[in-house]
């Protein structure tokens, strides 16, 4: 047993997960194990290996040296989140430096490496501009030249860094639906409370993805050792609708008039832009390499989330 054990151990891939303890990895690093993979979670924790924790801090330039072994697959999800706090001069170059930083560290600490096949790193989809709401965004568009976008362009071009050692993916991650944390709480609270209401003229787009479709999603581009961009979400729908539809599966009315535009850049600056603007995007590309979706209509999506 034990002989076969190790022999197990040495055959599956290694995957090095940053980024791990946090809302999307927590549930990643569960998936991956269930998969088979080995997985190490990097934390600025003490290193625990029992448990798989590995002490690093980018920010001091250090990992601990058994992190680095063996390593077949990276997956960084490292980012401060872009809703958390409004958006001052100091706070948007903590949100670049937090994606861009440890990029560049893990870089530095795997360029030398002969083991590791792939690179998959967490992006953004609101990194196309809000120019054109007609306009279904593709990965071969261009970046748009708001905050935002600006922001994904740099966290991409750090993890493009790793196409001189192994393959590189992205997923430009939508909103999220999962009741534990990150937007959609955000967005639920106030329907639970009967406060709910549209946000602006409403007819911004809003894509999501559920929290298992991306799970899959991140899986299946490692299992298939997926090179390039991938617009990671389920479906489109406007802020109107997304309420609407929300406010009708938790059994709440609607009754209050829409939040007005200038209320919402009065309380939140530049960050409004987040709620205020949305954009279409397509997600062709990963279902044409054989991805297919489990919940892409919001309904199911809300069924799947179980109570919240």
């Amino acid at each position: 047993m034990s002989f076969f054990y190790f022999y197990l151990q040495n055959i599956m891939e290694t995957i090095l997960l940053a980024g791990g303890t946090g809302l999307i990895g927590k549930e990643l690093s569960l998936k991956l194990k269930n998969e088979g993979y080995n997985v190490r979670i990097l934390s600025r924790q003490k290193s625990n290996y029992t448990k798989g924790f590995y002490n690093w801090d980018p920010y001091k330039s250090y990992i601990d040296p058994e992190a680095l072994k063996n390593v077949d697959i990276i997956i960084n999800l490292v980012g401060e989140g872009i809703a958390d706090k409004k958006w001052t001069n100091e706070r948007k170059k903590a949100l670049i430096d937090s994606r861009v930083i440890p990029t560049n560290f893990l870089y530095e600490s795997f360029k030398n490496t002969t083991s590791l096949k792939q690179y998959i790193s967490a992006s953004g989809i609101n990194c196309y501009g809000y120019d054109n709401y007609d306009k279904k965004y593709t990965e071969e568009d261009m970046f748009g030249n708001d905050f935002l976008s600006q922001v994904v362009e740099k966290w991409e071009n750090a993890a493009n860094q790793f196409k001189n050692i192994c393959l590189v993916s992205k997923l430009r991650i939508s909103v999220v639906l999962t009741p534990h944390g990150g937007a959609f709480p955000k967005i639920a609270q106030p329907i639970k409370l009967y406060a709910g209401a549209t946000l602006g003229t409403g007819k911004q787009w809003m894509p999501w993805i559920s929290m298992e479709d991306l799970l899959r999603m991140f899986i299946f581009v490692a299992q298939n050792k997926l090179e390039g961009t991938f617009n990671a979400l389920a479906n489109t729908d406007t802020n109107k609708k997304f309420t609407q539809e929300l406010a009708f599966f938790l059994k709440k009315p609607l009754f209050l008039p829409n939040v007005p535009a200038f209320i919402l850049r009065l309380f939140l600056g530049e960050m409004s832009t987040v709620i205020l603007e949305g954009l279409q995007a397509s997600n062709d590309k990963i279902k044409n390499k054989g991805f297919t979706f489990k919940h892409n209509n919001l309904q199911d999506a809300f069924k799947n989330l179980g109570k919240f």
